[in-house]
């Protein structure tokens, strides 16, 4: 296909979109333009500024808007890959799975997904779209981009596409403004001829005139007729894809063969005159994504609108009520004045501005009634008019209206409610969420074929030996080397000769014993593409952390924390809870079952050592608990022995002190005994000797 057909194919499927799109480009532009603020009709907004009087915008679609777009901001959905068939292994998804959340982290994805979200509630359609760059200015490598599409009136997808995520699309247009000076330094010699012919929305600049140019990306999808050859090795090629030599290098020959169809897809950037850049773009899918508000169709023809739609009534009715409301007060200090004839001759320019300035006073003449002679009474105000019940309640009621039309009540919006409960108020909330789900649901769809066209990438631009930053469930970035080769052993079948390292057999393995190993190969394998949706990781983790807590207070929760303590400590986020959650797992050796087994063993396995391992555990427990009682028993009879012992030596202590008394107070007795005797005969003696003195006495006498 030559320059000028290519440049002709662009044009009309721009027309034929434009023309399919029309209705939908043009209410969705009125759409945007109201959300934003352009809520009055511009004849009654004109009429109104002409006569002064107040035309009043009060934008509460904007929050409802704002309340469902945030909404879906709290729980973005998270891809996910799993392993389907090929050599897939979940080492592999895994590897897949962090290197796409390093993809939408290094290219601020969550804008893209944000942007194209705000505009399918806004006005029933937006889009994002893939693209890859080179790492650095130096080097070879190349990154995956999800990039955002601000105005998604540039884009021009095939309107035959049926698809809710854009997949079945054949072909897509994106147009872009480029200044004149930008223009002629990147395609110097290059004709300045812009496309002329576009949608609503999609306008230049008013400010740029002929110094702007638009020209447009231009996708393809284009089906080459192929032959599909099946390998002796069971990988399949197209035979456009198999070079030659390449089968005698490798080994292998065709096994089987049929004709079929090869899906490629070009790409082009041209102005209406000149193609400027063309290549092929190597994945499967076109890469721009679109995500849809709702959608049906009325009479052939695909209607989309996002939430604004069915706001604009009520809202434009809720912005005359208030505005009416607003306008009886304001007049209030208006009320005219009632005078009599010729009260303020004289001062007609200080009355005629009584109701604008404010005057210490206002000077009027006396005048009587000519025919009764009485003094007229001085200038009176007219009471000003109160405020209708019915507009107050006609606003009320155009509020509700819009409550009701987004599906959103009070609690939604943060008001209290007629809820009594904390229940009642979660399930007004999910009623809220449920009235507008089909929003989260589509963008879950697009944001799946957003992972579905970045996984078909992977293999395409990262297919040599590199090492990669990858990004955990949890947020935390590691680094791992992808489509490393490793010699390893070949492993030893039944009735080969015993393998280097065995009783017997020679040291050292040899050249031939040893195989080729590829270890996290992303070039190989079917993997597919799930959605983790709900609240995000963070999220569970709080929850987490609160269930927990409670389930520490029953006796299950106690069984538990003894072989999931670690667990347990890493779901608080305060500061050392991890150092305590390491210590905690370094003495439990289910927390290092992994790290204790090879890659290669099966999670079934896992789990069932893990479990051996927990009930040895247990009954490594027991066994301590019984060591300990049958010491503490030990313990006791020693501790009893010694009181007998005790008691023996006190009793025989206490009879050999009784027995030495006894003898003590014998021999004091005794002595005792003694010493009287002792003093009884001297005393006898003394009376003896008196006695015989008298006796001699009275003989002299």
């Amino acid at each position: 296909m030559n320059e000028q057909e290519i440049i002709k194919d662009c044009i009309d499927a721009l027309k034929i979109a434009t023309e399919a799109e029309s209705e939908n480009r043009e209410l969705a532009l009125s759409d945007l333009r109201f959300a934003a603020g352009e809520q009055w009709p511009p004849d009654i907004q004109s009429a109104r500024e002409l006569e002064n009087r107040p035309c009043l915008t009060i934008n509460k679609t904007d929050a409802f808007v704002r309340q469902a777009v945030n909404s879906m901001r709290e729980q973005r959905p998270r891809i996910a890959v799993h392993a389907v068939s090929d050599g897939a292994s979940k080492e592999s998804a895994d590897v897949f799975a962090g290197l796409i959340r390093h993809i939408q982290v290094n290219s601020n994805a969550d804008v893209a997904y944000d942007t194209g979200a705000d505009m399918q509630v806004r006005i029933g359609f937006g889009y994002w779209r893939v693209a890859t760059r080179y790492v650095r200015e130096n080097s070879f490598d190349q990154e995956i981009y999800v990039d955002p599409v601000k105005n998604p009136f540039s884009v021009y997808l095939d309107p035959s596409s049926s698809a809710p995520d854009g997949s079945d699309a054949e072909w897509c247009i994106i147009t872009d403004r480029i200044d004149k000076k930008t223009f002629e330094r990147t395609y110097p010699g290059k004709k300045w001829v812009d496309f002329r012919n576009s949608g609503a929305g999609d306008s230049l600049h008013e400010w740029a005139g002929d110094k702007e140019i638009r020209v447009a990306e231009f996708f393809r999808v284009e089906k080459v007729k192929d032959t599909l050859c099946m390998l002796s090795n069971g990988k399949i090629l197209f035979k456009s894809e198999i070079h030659e030599g390449m089968l005698a290098a490798q080994g292998e020959h065709v096994a089987h063969e049929r004709e079929s169809v090869r899906r490629s897809i070009k790409w082009y950037k041209l102005t209406a005159m000149e193609v400027l850049e063309e290549r092929e773009w190597p994945g499967y899918w076109i890469p721009v994504i679109p995500v849809y508000g709702a959608e049906y169709e009325i009479d052939g023809k695909t209607i989309r609108h996002g939430m604004v739609r069915h706001l604009r009534d009520p809202q434009k009715m809720y912005n005359f009520w208030r505005t009416a409301e607003t306008e009886v007060v304001a007049l209030a200090p208006k009320a005219p004045w009632l005078v009599a004839e010729g009260q303020i001759e004289g001062f007609e320019d200080v009355w005629n501005s009584a109701n604008t300035r404010s005057y210490a006073y206002l000077p009027y003449k006396p005048v009587s009634d000519p025919q009764t002679g009485q003094p007229m009474p001085p200038p009176m105000r007219q009471q000003p008019q109160g405020m209708p019940a019915a507009q107050v309640n006609a606003a009320m009621g155009a509020s509700e209206d819009m409550k009701a039309v987004a599906g959103m009540f009070d609690p939604a919006l943060g008001a209290p409610g007629q809820e009594t409960s904390g229940t009642m108020v979660q399930q007004r909330q999910k009623q809220s969420d449920v009235s507008n789900f089909h929003f989260y649901d589509n963008l879950c769809r697009s944001i799946r074929h957003t992972g579905k066209i970045i996984l078909d990438l992977i293999p395409r631009y990262y297919d040599t030996e590199r090492t990669i930053r990858i990004i955990g469930e949890d947020g935390v970035p590691s680094s791992v080397t992808i489509n490393q080769q490793v010699q390893q052993p070949a492993p030893q079948q039944p009735g080969q000769p015993q393998q280097p390292g065995q009783i017997g057999a020679p040291q050292g393995p040899t050249q031939d014993q040893m195989v080729t190993k590829v270890l996290n190969d992303v070039t190989t394998g079917e993997y597919d593409v799930v959605l983790d949706t709900g609240p995000g990781y963070q999220t569970k983790r709080e929850e987490a952390s609160d269930n927990m807590m409670g389930l520490l207070a029953t006796p299950l929760g106690q069984k538990v924390a003894m072989t999931a303590d670690d667990i347990i400590m890493r779901q608080f986020d305060w500061p050392g809870a991890d150092q305590i959650a390491d210590r905690l797992a370094a003495a439990n050796p289910l927390a290092s079952i992994h790290s204790q087994l090879p890659d290669d063993v099966p999670d079934e396995a896992k789990s069932l050592i893990a479990g051996l391992m927990g009930k040895n555990q247990q009954m490594q427990q027991q066994i301590q608990q019984l060591e300990m009682e049958q010491k503490y028993r030990l313990q006791a009879e020693q501790v009893k022995i010694q009181g007998r012992m005790q008691e023996v030596q006190i009793t025989d202590a206490t009879k050999r002190h009784d027995i030495a008394a006894r003898d003590t107070t014998a021999r004091d007795i005794e002595e005792i005994k003694g010493h009287v005797a002792i003093l009884l005969a001297h005393m006898d003696t003394r009376d003896k000797r008196e006695a015989l003195t008298v006796t001699k006495e009275s003989a002299v006498d």
